[in-house]
């Protein structure tokens, strides 16, 4: 009889055990369902937070602009200004190159140099010696210079306009002025 009761002692001892592991096993998958719902509820809400994806944007909106290659024209001889300033003879030196894009305009922009540089020497030689020597007076110079430019250009594309002489008649314009050596002493 001693024995029978070691026998229903381990039948109980794997019992418990049975539903420790049980108990074991139903916390891990009860920490697993929690992590999984965790990271769900993370990813949904990313997406619904998140701005629109670059290819929904890209589908949607107009196509970008393409810009035509830049072309160069270098003015040449470079320009020559003189100064007095205190008495002293003072000088500036300017290589200036323009870009723009539409290869037409390089007719006009011959055609009317002489008028072009005329403009840019009235203008250089009207600004004093001090105010072109420091960065915000060359920038501002060079502004001034565009506008020149511009306006000298869409005066002589107007003219051309209203005579009736359309044919190879650019409406483009010089996008910047660009100062490839600017020496002043």
């Amino acid at each position: 009889m001693a024995q029978a009761p070691k026998k229903a002692n381990d039948a109980g001892g794997d019992a418990d055990a049975g539903k420790k592991k049980k108990k074991l096993l139903l916390l891990i998958g009860l920490a697993v369902a929690l992590v999984a719902v965790s990271v769900g509820g993370t990813v949904v809400a990313l997406k619904v937070l998140a701005p629109p994806a670059a290819e929904t944007n890209a589908e949607h909106a107009a196509p970008a602009p393409t810009l035509a290659q830049a072309i160069y024209f270098e003015m040449t001889p470079n320009f020559t200004i003189n100064f007095t300033v205190n008495g002293r003879q003072r000088y500036l030196q300017a290589a200036i190159t323009l870009m723009y894009r539409d290869p037409a305009l390089e007719s006009l922009l011959s055609l009317h140099m002489p008028a072009i540089r005329n403009g840019l020497v009235m203008l250089f030689s009207g600004k004093s010696f001090d105010e072109l020597q420091t960065p915000e007076g060359k920038e501002k110079l060079k502004a001034e210079a565009l506008v020149v430019i511009q306006t000298l250009l869409k005066k002589e594309q107007d003219a051309l306009v209203a005579s009736g002489e359309t044919k190879g008649v650019s409406l483009a314009n010089v996008e910047q002025v660009l100062f490839t050596n600017f020496v002043m002493q």
